[in-house]
């Protein structure tokens, strides 16, 4: 993990080259406020999501995706303090094009989805380890597309969910 992980950069360093840092970087906290309100996280569900985002250059590791979840462990002697932790990995070729008219949304719809997965994690309602990654992956994109239903007034969020429609219908 490590490896692959110095290859890419923080989240916050690789979007302070673009003009609109400061919306993009909103974006991440906005999907962080609307996940806990939509999904009623508790403050221990709350502290239990340990979690970071990379910028990584498409590689075999990606095989086409627009993200992924990595996940580790903290280690600790006690075993009430030893906790999981996970790192989205966003595909930079695939998301982070100069020309895209859609930015906002899509990094709206990619870092919700891949919360949901996490909130998922967390509440043992998904198993990191599952062999139905796909049924999975459909279940969270609708609600994925629920969670983020107050947002169809954003202009291209529509857009947006036509995209992931296709891919998981």
């Amino acid at each position: 993990m490590v490896r692959i992980l110095s290859q890419g950069k923080k989240v916050t360093s690789y979007l302070r080259k673009f003009n609109n840092f400061y919306e993009l970087e909103n974006i991440f906290y906005l999907c962080e406020l609307n996940l806990i309100e939509k999904f009623k996280l508790s403050e221990r569900e709350i502290s239990r999501l340990i979690y970071d985002i990379y910028i990584l250059k498409e590689n075999k590791f990606f095989k086409n995706r627009f993200a992924t979840i990595l996940k580790g462990k903290i280690l600790h002697d006690l075993p009430s303090k030893r906790k999981d932790f996970y790192v989205i990995c966003l595909n930079k070729n695939k998301i982070f094009h100069k020309k895209n008219p859609f930015l906002k949304e899509l990094l709206l719809y990619i870092l919700t989805h891949e919360l949901i997965h996490l909130v998922r994690f967390i509440r043992y309602e998904s198993n990191f380890y599952s062999k139905y990654k796909w049924e999975e992956e459909k279940f969270v994109h609708n609600l994925t597309k629920k969670a983020l239903k107050d947002f169809t007034n954003l202009p291209h969020m529509n857009k947006v969910f036509y995209y992931f429609d296709q891919i998981y219908s």
